[in-house]
Formats: structure tokens, sequence, C-alpha cells
């Protein structure tokens, strides 16, 4: 399963010992921890899902996704991803992503890619680290208007921070995670007891994906069901908690005034 169509259903701090005491960091608040039943054709239960928002402060918030097999699917878990963070400020009414990362297993190896968005010299670059090791830089490009990764842009369209959807709009966004970020394209259908129904289509070079994901999408039940053909039938997701969805809403998210800190190597 490729990492970004699980994205769809739905995307520490080590203290050293010193001379004096220092005061633990207070824990993240875990504001919503959204989990999802992945069937794959006639087999209802392959995979569970997580989606969480953490705020780790006022105003800066932490999104991860995270998958795990079940079952007999167990076996084939080294295709799966690890997990998912983006590290979000909320500004202006968006979550602005701040650093995205991805890990996987490759080649045996435990590989973490992370993007770092530099709004103070518009940069985007990515790093990479094999195993613990030393982290990298592999690129840099021009960070050109808004790209998001996919768990910040799940996010952005609760908030309806892209602008309003109604019935028979289009509605690009630049995306990552590749070199040239590729284009997602949402095509906004009737609005039903389920939400909105949503044809996504991945566009690279001009060209859309020939197989798009349908999805009904309800910002304030988040996403309801999805499905893509695959060879082994319909992929989709089925959120089984909807009672944590966050009781504010993220529509209630305070603005900050915070500078934009930047990532470390």
């Amino acid at each position: 399963m490729r990492a970004r169509v699980l994205l769809f259903v739905v995307l520490l701090l080590q203290l050293a010992p010193g001379a004096l005491p220092v005061a633990a960091a207070p824990a993240p608040v875990i504001r919503e921890n959204l989990e999802y039943q992945i069937s794959l054709g006639p087999w209802s239960n392959v995979a569970r899902a997580h989606i969480v928002l953490k705020e780790l402060e006022p105003g800066y918030y932490l999104g991860e996704f995270s998958v795990a097999a079940q079952g007999m699917w167990k076996l084939l878990s080294r295709w799966l991803p690890e997990g998912y963070q983006t590290e979000m400020a909320h500004r202006e009414g968006k979550l602005q992503p701040l650093v995205y990362r991805e890990e996987f297993q490759e080649k045996g190896q435990h590989v973490l890619k992370e993007y770092r968005f530099d709004y103070d010299h518009s940069l985007l670059t990515r790093w990479r680290q094999i195993d613990g090791g030393e982290k990298v830089k592999e690129w840099e490009v021009p960070l050109k208007g808004p790209i998001y990764d996919l768990l910040s842009l799940l996010f952005n369209l609760r908030l309806g921070a892209l602008g309003p959807m109604p019935a028979g709009a289009t509605v690009r966004v630049m995306v990552l995670p590749t070199l040239e970020p590729e284009e997602l394209v949402f095509r906004i259908g009737a609005v039903t007891d389920q939400g909105f129904k949503v044809m996504a289509h991945f566009c690279e070079a001009g060209v859309e994906e020939e197989v798009g994901y349908f999805m009904f999408f309800n910002p304030d039940r988040v996403v309801l069901t999805w499905t893509r053909p695959t060879l082994l039938g319909d992929l989709s997701s089925r959120l089984l908690n909807p009672g944590e969805i966050w009781k504010e809403g993220l529509l209630a998210l305070p603005s900050s005034s915070a500078p934009v800190p930047k990532a470390q190597p």
C-alpha cells in the first residue's frame, strides 16, 4: 500500500543530568486520537490507522500518523510506513507546516526523511538519516507559495483554510514529498448526508492519475469513508471513534503571534 493512500484515511525532549535539578518539559496535550479501520476488498480489517493531533504549546501543534497491520496482514508489515509527523504553527487561520518527517524501512535500514520549511529564506530542504546516524541534507529548492504534506493538508481542510468548496468547484493544492511537488486536485461533488462527495487525483507535470480517490469528506466528522480500486479490490477506511473528535473543533484554534522556530540539524 502506498503511504499517501493511507494518509487519506482519513496524514522528546531528552534531558542530560546536570548539577541543578531541571523540571521536565510538560507533556503535549493530546487533542485528538482518531482510529480508522482499513479494509481491502473482502477483508474488513487489514490494518488500523491512527491520526493524532497534539498541542505542543499555544499556537503550535504536532500531527502524527501511524498504521499497524492486523491478523495475517502482519506478514506484510515491512511494506507499511512506520509513521509520519508534521510540526505546525497556527497563524492567519492556517496550520503552517514547519517540519514534516516520514520513517520507513528500506533494504533493512531504518530511514528518516525530514522536510524543513524555511519561510524566512523561502527555502524547502530535505534531510535524510539512516539507522540513527548523522542527518545529511539531500537537496534544497525554493519555497514557492503554500506547499503541504498530507497531514497538514488534512488538518487545513478541516479548518476550512483552503477557502470555499462548493459543489462543482475544483481545488488545487501543491503537496509533498517529491522533489518537484505534485499537485493534488479535488473535484467537489454534491453534499450528501455523509458530507461532501469528493474525487481526488494526484497530478504530475500536468497529467492526472487515471484512477482517483473517492471520498465522503465532512470537516466536523473528519473522513467518513474513502475508496480506491486495487488489484485485490477497493481499499477503504472507516472511522471507529467519532466521539474522540476534538469537541471544541479545529475552528476553535487560537492564532499564534509567536515567531516560527527554525528547524535544527
